[in-house]
C-alpha cells in the first residue's frame, strides 16, 4: 500500500521558533530486565519565551545496541502559577542526541490551553555520566 508521501517536501519543512526550551536530567535508573531500564527525570524551561515551567516524569528505555535506545514515557508540565498539562512521549537516543514526539492534554483555559490535544516534536543532546544521569538540553516545536 503506497501512502503517497512527498519526502522532498517533508524534509524541507520549516519548524519555526521552538515552543519549549529546557534543561534537565535523568535522575534515577533501575534495571527492569534484559536491555530495559526505567528512569525518572526532571527539567525546567520556558514556553514561548516567557512562561516558566517544570517537568517531572518517568520512562522506559529499551537498548537497541550500539549505544542506541528507544524510550517511551509520560510526565507532567507545571507552570509557576500551578497550571498543569500531562503528556506522553516516544524518542530515540544515540548516546549523544535524541529526537521524538510528545502528545499533550490539559484542561487549562489559561497559558497552557494551546497544549490541549497538541503534538510537539523535539530534539536535543545529552551526555552520560558515571551515575547514569543524563544532562539534557532540549528544544521543542508545536506541530500545527
Amino acid at each position: 500500500m503506497e501512502l503517497g508521501l512527498n519526502t522532498t517536501h517533508a524534509q524541507s519543512a520549516t519548524l519555526g521558533k521552538p515552543i519549549f526550551l529546557e534543561k534537565g536530567s535523568d535522575v534515577v535508573k533501575k534495571e527492569i530486565g534484559p536491555n530495559r531500564s526505567t528512569y525518572t527525570f526532571t527539567s525546567n524551561g520556558t514556553m514561548n519565551g516567557n512562561i516558566e515551567y517544570s517537568k517531572a516524569g518517568e520512562y522506559v528505555s529499551f537498548s537497541k545496541g550500539n549505544n542506541q535506545t528507544f524510550d517511551q514515557g509520560h510526565g507532567v508540565l507545571t507552570t509557576k502559577d500551578g497550571e498543569k498539562a500531562n503528556y506522553t512521549f516516544i524518542e530515540v537516543f544515540n548516546g549523544t542526541h535524541f529526537q521524538g514526539a510528545s502528545a499533550y492534554s490539559t484542561n487549562s483555559t489559561g497559558k497552557l490551553a494551546i497544549l490541549n490535544n497538541a503534538l510537539v516534536i523535539f530534539k536535543g543532546g545529552g551526555n552520560e555520566s558515571g551515575n547514569y544521569a543524563r544532562v539534557i538540553n532540549k528544544s521543542a516545536w508545536l506541530w500545527k
